[in-house]
């Protein structure tokens, strides 16, 4: 628990869980809390100066949103991602943020497009600055704006849940040389063709956006899978 600095305030006992929640999954989304970490709830409650219950409420909800798991004998464990959850989790992002992108060339204000400008101006800024934690920020805020624009809020719920689940490892692999500019790229395209309110054109950019990402990042963790079953066998 070194990593974890800067204690959230708590404004009631009503707030204790939900700010620990959100506390803790900034610090799994970061980069802090890094996949195997266990999350013991007497540690926890001593570092925030609060009861278990709180600690174990949250816990819970990371657990429920698919950042947490609960190992037998272990306990709760930030979460790791395999190249089978990746392939599933874009599976599905393919497929919802492709529609959501349909219905978003077609209602996305005025408002909605100036604000996606502004994003694609910041994240070209960061690219000079090799900025990647604060470009990661960017993006996910342009495909949230996006998503949501679509108008319907459960794929928005689902959209977010997925997110969560692979923001901290698109740090990883946008770290990689070249990483920033390719995916810059593929979002000023889809930008483009909101621009341009071209559903299919949309659809087409964001398809091949997303399935260039999960191909990286398979074989990022395919390659990490590969060194720790090296190490487990010496």
């Amino acid at each position: 628990m070194k990593n974890l600095d800067g204690l959230p305030e708590f404004k009631g006992p009503d707030t204790l869980a939900n700010t620990v929640c959100d506390y803790l999954e900034n610090a799994i989304l970061d980069g802090r809390l890094e996949a195997g970490t266990r999350l013991v709830e007497r540690d926890l409650a001593e570092k925030f100066n609060v009861s278990r219950p709180p600690i174990r409420e949250a816990i819970r909800q990371l657990n429920s949103e698919g950042l947490v798991k609960i190992v037998p004998r272990k306990g709760a464990v930030v979460a790791r991602i395999s190249a089978k959850d990746v392939e599933e989790i874009y599976s599905i992002k393919i497929l919802i943020e492709g529609f959501a992108a349909r219905e978003a060339a077609k209602k996305l204000s005025e408002a909605d497009l100036r604000k996606l400008k502004s994003l694609i101006e910041k994240m070209a800024i960061q690219i000079e600055r090799a900025g990647v934690s604060r470009y990661v920020k960017l993006a996910e805020e342009f495909h949230d704006l996006i998503n949501k624009a679509a108008g319907n809020d459960k794929l928005h719920e689902i959209y977010k849940r997925l997110s969560k689940q692979i923001v901290c490892h698109r740090i990883n692999y946008l770290s990689l040389p070249g990483g920033l500019r390719r995916s810059f790229g593929g979002h000023k395209k889809i930008f483009e063709a909101l621009v341009q309110r071209a559903p299919d054109r949309v659809e087409s950019c964001l398809t091949e956006h997303i399935t260039y990402a999960q191909q990286v990042l398979t074989m990022r963790i395919k390659r990490s899978e590969e060194g720790n079953g090296s190490a487990n066998q010496t």
